[in-house]
């Protein structure tokens, strides 16, 4: 009978050591540096297209409100202008809905250029002077 085995083993996600965790290359400043560099990005790809989104939107109430002035005027049933006006009011609330998405898209995007800027301000001068070492330094609390 096989030994028993963990769903790690059978899905094939091994949990496998970090490449460079153990060293002072400087491996885990470039790999936070590039996380924010992808979350960035992936943030402001997300603000292209809620602004095309909010664009949308914006246009689709406008001509649902229209369409419903225009039934009134032609005299349609007013069941139906009322029907229409009311699909209006709720693209013009999902137009809202995605327009303020898109003003925390906005800052979200912003914030994340921020903080890697700042995380390169702050530890991008020891990550040079640790790649620039020619020998391992200390594992962190070492001398402590």
């Amino acid at each position: 009978m096989p030994a028993a085995k963990t769903a790690a083993v059978y899905s094939g996600r091994r949990r496998r050591p970090r490449p460079g965790a153990d060293d002072s290359s400087g491996s885990d400043y470039e790999a936070v540096q590039h996380t924010l560099k992808v979350f960035s990005e992936a943030m402001q790809q997300a603000v292209k297209e809620l602004e095309g989104l909010d664009k949308k939107c914006s246009r689709t109430a406008d001509e649902a409100s229209t369409l419903a002035g225009n039934l009134a005027d032609a005299d349609v049933d007013g069941q139906f202008v009322a029907m229409t006006q009311d699909v209006a009011k709720e693209q013009a609330r999902a137009a809202k809905a995605v327009h303020q998405m898109l003003e925390q898209a906005q800052q979200a995007a912003s914030a994340a250029v921020a903080v890697q800027r700042a995380h390169a301000r702050m530890y991008g001068p020891l990550h040079r002077v640790r790649k620039g070492r020619k020998y391992r330094t200390p594992k962190p609390g070492f001398f402590q």
